[in-house]
């Protein structure tokens, strides 16, 4: 058994009030850890967190992931929100996995993630020295908003405009340009990339925005298209949040890359919205119009 509960109701006020009056309006010593360094910082802290995106909007689930080493699972983890002026927005204590993984989620569609800006996200297991600081930003809306994605991120946008971060890292030279579209319908992420001195690139696909499974629901390989030719590629250590594919990049230095999949985040504008609610509505109708009749003969 951890610490009683009075005690630990003691330790949950005591951090609130701390953090709602002493959290600074900028995290400096907030880290945002890049997909392609999460083992790296694993090894280097006690405690991590990471995000599957850097901006969200006030409709969003963000999927939070972390890591505590195992010799250090004495005490459980305590994480807290806190909003753009330091007050804290959600609380929430768990313990970690038998490896040390943990991950939990965070809806913003509540009344206290109404403000737009810099949300910091603090986890603890026992002592201030097993502390990870991260931070994300909430937007109005993500509809169109091109310069959302971090710099190591590919902004893809949706049939109906919403934008998704595919993070990357290339292994030398240099990127100038890139931009993303996801066809929901086809299960294709078009990727047209622009740069020069580049040998491979490394894709992190959020699974939640695109994937390729089997009919028993295991990984299976998608197709890759290489400036309209099928090619090979390798992929790397996968995880339940993402897959991370390497492809070699061509000589040439402009590119697109298509990739093929069995799942696409679905994506339903108002129009369609709007067409499937009618098309319910008139089913119910018309299945009650034939129960009425049944009854009456």
């Amino acid at each position: 058994m951890y610490i009683p509960f009075l005690i630990l109701f003691a330790v949950i006020s005591l951090s609130l009030v701390t953090i709602s009056y002493a959290e600074p309006m900028k995290c400096m010593n907030c880290v945002q850890i890049p997909s392609y360094e999460i083992d790296h910082y694993k090894e280097m802290f006690p405690i991590t967190v990471w995000t599957n995106s850097l901006v969200y909007d006030h409709h969003s689930t963000i999927k939070v992931s972390g890591y505590l080493k195992p010799q250090n699972t004495v005490a459980p983890i305590l994480a807290v929100v806190t909003n753009p002026v330091g007050n804290v927005v959600t609380v929430q204590q768990f313990v970690s996995e038998g490896d040390g993984n943990f991950s939990f989620e965070l809806n913003t569609s509540g009344p206290l993630w109404s403000q737009n800006g810099e949300y910091v996200l603090k986890v603890q297991s026992g002592a201030e020295t097993r502390q990870f600081k991260t931070k994300f930003t909430l937007v109005s809306s993500l509809a169109g908003d091109i310069d959302r994605c971090g710099t190591n991120e590919i902004s893809t946008m949706g049939k109906t405009g919403r934008i998704y971060c595919i993070p990357y890292h290339i292994s030398d030279g240099v990127l100038n340009s890139k931009k993303g579209t996801l066809n929901s319908d086809s299960k294709t992420l078009t990727l047209e990339l622009k740069g020069h001195d580049i040998k491979s690139i490394t894709f992190d696909i959020p699974r939640y925005v695109f994937d390729s499974k089997s009919p028993t629901n295991d990984d299976s390989v998608f197709t890759v298209m290489s400036n309209g030719n099928v090619v090979k590629y390798n992929e790397l250590t996968s995880d339940s949040v993402s897959r991370h594919i390497q492809i070699d990049y061509p000589s040439s230095g402009k590119v697109t890359f298509e990739i093929v999949g069995t799942h696409a985040i679905p994506e339903f504008g108002s129009i369609a919205v709007l067409i499937l609610i009618v098309a319910i509505t008139s089913i119910l109708i018309v299945n009650k119009s034939i129960s009425h009749r049944i009854v009456k003969f």
